[in-house]
């Protein structure tokens, strides 16, 4: 399973007598005018063998001891 996160960041320079929704306005107009930074970030996420396995298995292996003969 894999996962991304997005995370973008604008800087926007407007006059004194306006305000955010002036800037967040400016953002939608030209997005690309005013991105700063954009970033990806991945993640794989593996499953561990028990994972794969299943719960049943590792219950049965708690009662009966593990597959390699030692109990």
């Amino acid at each position: 399973m894999k996962y991304f996160k997005f995370t973008k960041s604008w800087v926007v320079q407007v006059d004194d007598k306006d305000d955010e929704p002036e800037a967040k306005k400016l953002i939608a107009a030209d997005p690309e005018k005013y991105l700063e930074t954009e970033t990806v970030t991945r993640t794989e996420v593996k499953k561990r063998k028990q994972q794969i396995d299943g719960w049943g298995t590792a219950v049965k292996q708690q009662l009966f001891g593990s597959s390699n003969g030692k109990r």
